[in-house]
């Protein structure tokens, strides 16, 4: 007779186990389900930050691009003007009263330092 109530008091701790347990595993499938649709909307909506941010960089890039080709389309003719201008200034003071070649150093260092400073930022 001990063992048949022992053997109920196991068999009732047995059911209440396995209620509780069937209980838990719904409870987990319900988080992880609402886990899981957060989680794919959190990704959506990082997603979507990313990809204007691309459409952004995209655009700022392109008129970038389009501001230093202006600019450097610009200092190419200032480059050519500068040129001219110095060729033109060369052929003066040549017929003139000195050549070239006998300006003082002062005024040799000036005109190469300021060709190195334009063949410099050219190449840039």
């Amino acid at each position: 007779m001990t063992s048949y109530l022992i053997d109920f008091v196991l068999m009732i701790a047995l059911v209440v186990t396995a209620i509780r347990c069937g209980r838990m595993y719904r409870e987990i499938r319900t988080l992880r389900d609402n886990e899981l649709a957060t989680t794919i909307i959190d990704a959506e909506k990082a997603l979507n930050r990313a990809a204007e941010a691309v459409v952004s960089l995209r655009h700022e890039g392109v008129e970038t691009t389009r501001a230093l080709e202006s600019q450097v389309t610009e200092a190419r003719r200032l480059a050519d003007e500068l040129g001219e201008l110095l060729r033109r200034a060369d052929f003066h003071v040549a017929g003139g009263r000195t050549k070239a070649s006998e300006l003082p150093e002062s005024y040799r260092e000036a005109l190469a330092a300021t060709h190195d400073r334009l063949r410099a930022s050219l190449a840039r």
